[in-house]
């Protein structure tokens, strides 16, 4: 008897103190927009202007997107975050999927957010 009810508070503590949210990272730092460029340069000519981030979070909840859309959405976001004018270009792109999963059972629920970070770069010469 005692070994039961002992058993029954174990489990009942694990529950009570287990986590009901998890996240996980996944890094995708490939060039997925398909704009890749080659450039050789022979000496510095060009400066960094700044870093520019940005950030678009998608809900489970709302309406459903593909992991494309998503990345496209927040690729466009980042060049309007950017504002380019004259020489510039924006280089180095990054683009970090962030997923959080929440609840547990039939109760899961997803949100994702994509980070898009970029530098600005412009040309002296």
């Amino acid at each position: 008897m005692k070994k039961s009810i002992f058993a029954i508070f174990a489990v009942g503590m694990m529950v009570a103190l287990s986590s009901c949210s998890a996240g996980r990272y996944v890094n995708n730092t490939v060039n997925t927009m398909g704009n890749q460029t080659q450039v050789v340069l022979s000496n510095a000519n060009f400066k960094i202007v700044r870093t520019v981030q940005t950030t678009v979070t998608y809900k489970s909840n709302t309406i459903k997107f593909d992991k494309e859309q998503l990345q496209q959405s927040a690729y466009a976001a980042l060049l309007k975050e950017a504002n380019l004018q004259g020489s510039q270009a924006l280089v180095n792109v990054t683009m970090e999927n962030l997923q959080y999963v929440k609840g547990f059972g039939p109760f899961v629920k997803e949100d994702n957010e994509i980070l898009v970070t970029g530098q600005v770069i412009e040309f002296t010469k």
